[in-house]
């Protein structure tokens, strides 16, 4: 297991005028692994379980090429059934979707119920087949998991798993979001996915709530993990785009839900929906490989977040910039070498003009002497070339 320590991170050049940072989280160095940083796909219901058909199964295999292409690490499916409970064919398809998930770089999560002996002897099966970890899905007040049963899924993955760094996650409502801290004190899961980024519409109380939630599993040796909001947690389609470029820039891993990278909201239902699959596949001929959409500034952002190992970069909030406070409808951080400012007032914001614009949520506007201002419900992404470090003289050679 590569070393989780952080190293202090590089210096970047600052932005045009005086930026004052708070930096609360340091950067990871060197080799990682995988779930550090990764990008998880998490597939909409009906899925895999005990009656899925070879259709299901082709369905899952055709959805691996796009998602492969989309740019993220891995992909969150359900729990296959076991060879008891289908055909040859529906068995030998999934281990065929797990190896070209693997021959693709993509890892594969199983969303199992922690409560249910049947999905435990389908998760040992199917570990030992290339699966890459077990999501428990939220985690609730009602039927909460214990302390021996979580030691009793890690115990499952050590000696199951037939790969490397095999996970166990699960997700926080905001109703239970303040267990973080006891929950991986007491069970240690790899992604404990956080609620903080769905509303952006308070970055002050975002900011305390994004450092604590780092401070505490900096300090226990996890990573950070964000779920990117849909239309409608985030109010409208400009900030849920908005939105997906703050989260897609954080340290740590990100969860992404089927139909976000469109702007579509999440579907909850448990049944098909024939109708929300036909405008899914009309949006994504839609807007594939038209500049400004939703799914190509998704994809653009999830490209530049591998480029720029943005995942495993440290994280400084912009306390103060161009001379000034920061306003208090302003996000502004510090992802690595990636200047990160999101507008959630309702008055346009001057950008830096010296330094790139990489990615917009959205179009900018021109102010006076032709300043770059992002306008209300826009996140932009600016980049920080690293400048060389002066020596100094009096350093000894």
């Amino acid at each position: 297991m590569s070393d989780p320590t952080p190293s202090a991170p590089t210096e970047a050049a600052p932005p045009v005028g005086t930026v004052t940072t708070r930096l609360v989280h340091r950067a990871l160095r060197g080799t990682q692994e995988w779930w550090r940083s990764a990008v998880v796909y998490v597939n909409e219901p009906p899925l895999l379980g005990a009656v899925s058909t070879m259709e299901d199964v082709a369905t899952r295999a055709r959805q691996l090429r796009a998602v492969s292409r989309l740019g993220v690490q891995a992909v969150r499916i359900g729990c296959p059934p076991l060879p008891s409970e289908a055909g040859e064919d529906v068995i030998t398809g999934v281990g065929d979707v797990l190896t070209r998930a693997r021959r693709t770089g993509l890892r594969v999560v199983l969303r199992i119920d922690p409560h249910d002996p049947r999905q435990e002897a389908c998760a040992r099966y199917w570990l030992s087949r290339g699966a890459d970890g077990l999501d428990l899905g939220p985690v609730t007040e009602t039927e909460p998991v214990s302390h021996a049963r979580y030691r009793e899924l890690h115990a499952l993955l050590a000696e199951h798993a037939r790969f490397e760094d095999p996970i166990l996650s699960s997700r926080l409502s905001p109703a239970v979001q303040s267990r973080a801290a006891e929950m991986l004190h007491e069970d240690w899961l790899h992604h404990l996915v956080d609620a903080d980024l769905l509303h952006l519409d308070r970055p002050a109380q975002l900011i305390d709530s994004v450092t604590e939630s780092l401070r505490i599993r900096d300090a226990l040796g996890t990573t950070g993990a964000w779920l990117v909001p849909d239309v409608l947690e985030a109010g409208s389609p400009d900030l849920a785009l908005a939105s997906a470029l703050v989260v897609l820039a954080m340290p740590g891993a990100v969860y992404l839900r089927q139909g976000i990278e469109l702007g579509l909201p999440v579907k909850t239902s448990p049944g098909a929906d024939l109708e929300r699959t036909a405008r899914a596949t009309a949006l994504l001929e839609e807007q594939r490989g038209v500049s400004g959409s939703h799914f190509e500034t998704v994809r653009a952002a999830l490209r530049l977040r591998t480029d720029h190992r943005l995942g495993l970069a440290a994280l400084a909030w912009v306390e103060d910039m161009g001379g000034g406070p920061v306003p208090e409808t302003v996000l502004a951080f510090l992802s690595g070498e990636m200047l990160v400012i999101a507008n959630l007032g309702d008055d346009g914001v001057p950008l830096p003009s010296d330094r790139e614009l990489l990615l917009a949520s959205g179009p900018l506007t021109s102010g006076s002497g032709g300043t770059p201002v992002l306008p209300p419900s826009t996140t932009a992404w600016l980049w920080l070339e690293p400048q060389a470090r002066e020596r100094d003289p009096r350093a000894r050679r």
